[in-house]
């Protein structure tokens, strides 16, 4: 392969970052998006080619390695970021046990990184995670992180401000961090959002057309109703009304209306938790006068005007919001947006409204419902499962409400289990050392709630956008 220069191979990274861009909002896997560098850009090797997929940088890739080797126990290896480079560039191949451990990182067989293993190592580990480790969270992170990176290096290119590929990469920022919102802990994705957010803030400080002002503080916007989402199931309620009301406050100014109810609606939520019922009315009754579609209509219904509704005992209003709730759910239309409403959610939230109002039967059936149209294991399964598991207690049935809380323990990692959740869990488990028989493994379900650690705070922050 001839020599490429320096400032070519930038611009085949650069393409080969695109592609894998492009590929994680559809939902690519990485194998996908190899095959698509691939054909796109012929020029890399397979070494580099599958590095860029994953969005890993040299250094990562060596610290990933001598992670393998501490996992094995071995003593650490001498693979240096300059070693890599040679690899990948210079068609020298590395020594058996370096291309195993590639191909471990990697998780390919070796032949689809171009190297050449003997047969009796050719297999070897190259189908299992790299270690037991945290090596996997590592790497999730890591794609994570790429998000706010990208962002940063196009507004390095078209300067302080920021220009238009800059703002498209917030907009991509945006529907990464909504997509896979529960797929990192909540301090991971909220210290990213920072990040991003920040970069915003920065672009806000300099000479903006009109026009490229507003899409910035609707950007800014978005961020920061991400970030009160994300401090509301950490418990930090504080911050929580501060990012939500950022969030309702530049929305409004920029004329984002699906926004400004989702905000006004999430402070509902917040009022409610915090056992201020009649305020999450007056501010669900707010969120109203935003929502312009049926799908809107049944989401801030069913989500906060309903709850508030239950919580202060107006059993009558309740049932008619419910029936309105479901009339504009069947007559939806739109498809969910950024942080849309969906069926699931919506059988959700009469769950637990039915549950306050003590239909344990009807609350069961809608719990049942949203935990068939949720993936394990998510923050929406879980929530389903823990008000399910109430349903049973209330029904007098502690094994199977304990057998239900327990499998979203197992499943559920503590770092990553909503603040809501908890909730539900610990208010059964109230409800488990109230009765006379608690049941069997009720005591074991109580030491565990106990021994959940606190929340992690964001590891960064960014300043409130002043929306100027």
């Amino acid at each position: 392969m001839p020599r490429i220069s320096r400032a070519h191979r930038a611009q085949i990274a650069s393409r080969a970052a695109d592609i894998r861009r492009r590929g994680q909002r559809a939902d690519w896997d990485v194998t996908t998006i190899a095959d698509e560098i691939v054909r796109q850009v012929p020029e890399l090797t397979p070494l580099e080619m599958w590095r860029l997929a994953y969005g890993w940088s040299r250094p990562q890739v060596v610290a990933a390695i001598s992670e393998l080797y501490a996992a094995d126990g071995l003593a650490p290896p001498g693979v240096t970021t300059a070693r890599l480079c040679r690899w990948e560039h210079d068609a020298v191949q590395p020594d058996p046990d370096y291309a195993a451990a590639l191909a471990r990182v990697y998780q390919v067989p070796p032949r689809r990184l171009g190297l050449n293993l003997p047969s009796v190592l050719s297999g070897y580990g190259y189908g299992q995670p790299a270690t037991p480790s945290t090596l996997g969270t590592v790497m999730a992170e890591t794609a994570l992180s790429a998000v706010a990176d990208s962002v940063q290096l196009h507004r390095e290119a078209e300067g302080p401000a920021g220009g238009p590929a800059t703002r498209q990469h917030l907009h991509q920022a945006v529907d990464y961090y909504t997509d896979h919102y529960g797929r990192y802990a909540p301090n991971v994705l909220a210290g990213e959002i920072h990040r991003a957010r920040q970069i915003v803030v920065d672009m806000l400080t300099q000479s903006q057309r009109g026009h490229d002002r507003t899409e910035l503080r609707r950007l800014a916007g978005w961020l920061s109703a991400l970030l009160g989402n994300l401090a509301f199931h950490c418990s930090d309620y504080p911050g929580a009304h501060i990012h939500l009301g950022t969030a309702s406050r530049l929305s409004t100014s920029v004329g984002e209306h699906r926004l400004t109810g989702w905000s006004l609606g999430a402070q509902s939520i917040l009022a409610c938790f915090g056992q201020r019922p009649d305020h999450a009315l007056d501010i669900a009754g707010q969120a109203h006068e935003y929502a312009t579609t049926a799908l809107h209509r049944a989401q801030i219904t069913a989500w906060c005007e309903l709850r508030a509704l239950a919580a202060l005992g107006r059993r009558s209003d309740a049932a008619q919001a419910a029936t309105r709730a479901q009339h504009e759910m069947d007559a939806a239309e739109d498809e969910p947006g950024r942080f849309g409403f969906d069926r699931a959610e919506f059988h959700q939230h009469l769950a637990e409204s039915a549950l306050r109002l003590g239909d344990t039967s009807s609350a069961a059936g809608h719990a049942e419902t949203a935990i068939s149209l949720k993936t394990t294991g998510s923050g929406g399964w879980a929530a389903a499962t823990a008000i399910l598991a109430r349903t049973h207690a209330a029904d007098r049935n502690p094994a199977d409400a304990t057998a239900l809380a327990s499998s979203v323990l197992d499943t559920v990692p503590a770092d990553r289990l909503r603040e809501t959740t908890r909730q539900r869990l610990s208010a059964l488990d109230r409800e488990h050392q109230a009765a006379r028989s608690p049941g069997t493994g009720s005591a074991d379900l109580h030491m565990r709630l106990l021994a959940l650690p606190a929340h992690i705070p964001a590891q960064r922050s960014s300043p409130e956008p002043n929306g100027h």
